[in-house]
């Protein structure tokens, strides 16, 4: 069940190179730490499954180098956080992923469909999950654990063949390699400062400057964090951030009227948030983050809006693809705002490229100029798009 040593896991991952693929999941804890605490992996190669204890002192070079390697094909379900700590730990930006949740997206399984329900829609397999909040850091591990850990690969490797086999018979396998292609993008796992900072908690409501003075406050929470391995809400809410940086404070005393800052955090971090607010103030304009702000929409955008959002809805449904794996409400009003505008641009539209421009975009863009219009079809009775002509 354990690999015990650096050459059993280089010798595991020899054969996974000859056989092009393997399936990986991981154990971690993330509550208290900066960076996830990783404390266990799972792969199966083959019909073979295997424990791997990084915190027996364990050699991990052999699998860590495969993260990188475009010959291997990495087998997740759900991948993207177990990915984020492969890329932390083997200094390397993973490529060639699979992720069969993804895969059963663009099957009919919905948006974001489990291991479990992914495994008993199509390979009529049950997984019991009972050991998700467990605490894999103690040691020794239960039985229940270890049979926990080793069903999360366990059916990955079918999983791949079986959904591989459906989506290309479907025409849609490329679509769904061209939505894991995120994995292979480094900005995935080190995004722009600038669009970090649009991911705290109210930071919608700052101007330009406050966005600026956020950028140097949040660049301080991330080093201190990192410093003392701590979560970075625990270093600092991000509402505390937000209305540090509306407020500007140039002095300990001015902390005092920003409600919510504990005294014992002004003592320990006061002169550090002065330094970093000052740090805002210098910063000159032209170097200031761009307001993301849009006009209100007129009547008709907003009209237009309601019903080619229900237009796509309908079309994702008669295609079997969860609607928020195509589009979010934010990509439809880009669209309209363009549309009414006149300036569209294919390549600058969510909607309009790749699989979503071939499956929905362009039919969108018709039902905006009348050409077509919706309605149910009775043999299938599914919403279409029909000519209006």
């Amino acid at each position: 069940m354990y690999i015990e040593d650096s050459k059993e896991i280089a010798s595991w991952m020899s054969r996974a190179a000859s056989d092009g693929r393997f399936g990986i999941d991981l154990e971690f804890i993330r509550e208290r730490t900066f960076y996830p605490k990783l404390a266990l992996i799972q792969i199966s190669v083959g019909s073979d499954l295997a424990l791997i204890d990084p915190l027996a002192g364990l050699e991990l070079g052999p699998i860590l180098e495969t993260v990188g390697e475009p010959s291997i094909t990495k087998v997740v379900h759900a991948g993207a956080q177990d990915l984020e700590i492969l890329e932390n730990v083997a200094k390397q930006t993973p490529c060639n992923v699979f992720d069969t949740q993804i895969a059963a997206s663009f099957l009919g399984l919905g948006l974001q469909p489990s291991y479990s329900a992914t495994c008993e829609h199509f390979l009529e397999s049950v997984v019991h999950k009972g050991e998700s909040w467990t605490d894999w850091l103690r040691r020794p591990l239960s039985d229940s654990q270890e049979r926990y850990a080793l069903d999360d690969v366990r059916h990955l490797l079918p999983l791949h063949d079986h959904l591989q086999a459906q989506l290309s018979s479907e025409g849609r396998l490329e679509w769904a390699k061209a939505e894991m292609q995120k994995y292979d993008d480094k900005s995935t796992y080190h995004p722009l400062i600038d669009d970090r900072i649009r991911r705290v908690k109210r930071s919608g409501s700052l101007d330009r400057k406050g966005l600026t003075l956020l950028r140097e406050l949040y660049r301080w929470r991330e080093d201190e964090a990192k410093r003392c391995d701590r979560p970075r809400r625990r270093v600092l809410s991000d509402e505390l951030l937000v209305e540090i940086s509306r407020r500007a404070p140039t002095s300990i005393d001015s902390f005092e009227r920003i409600r919510g800052l504990d005294r014992r955090d002004v003592r320990r971090f006061g002169e550090d948030l002065i330094v970093a607010v000052k740090q805002g103030l210098e910063t000159p304009e032209e170097q200031f983050p761009p307001l993301l702000k849009k006009r209100r929409l007129e009547p008709r955008e907003e009209a237009a809006l309601e019903l080619t959002t229900s237009a796509l809805r309908a079309l994702c449904r008669a295609e079997r693809i969860a609607p928020p794996l195509v589009g979010k409400s934010e990509d439809v009003e880009n669209l309209i705002r363009s549309y009414w505008e006149g300036e569209i641009d294919t390549s600058e539209h969510r909607l309009l490229t790749g699989w979503r421009g071939e499956l929905f975009g362009n039919k969108l863009l018709g039902f905006l100029a009348g050409d077509f219009h919706i309605a149910i079809d009775a043999d299938s009775g599914f919403p279409e798009l029909r000519s209006s002509r």
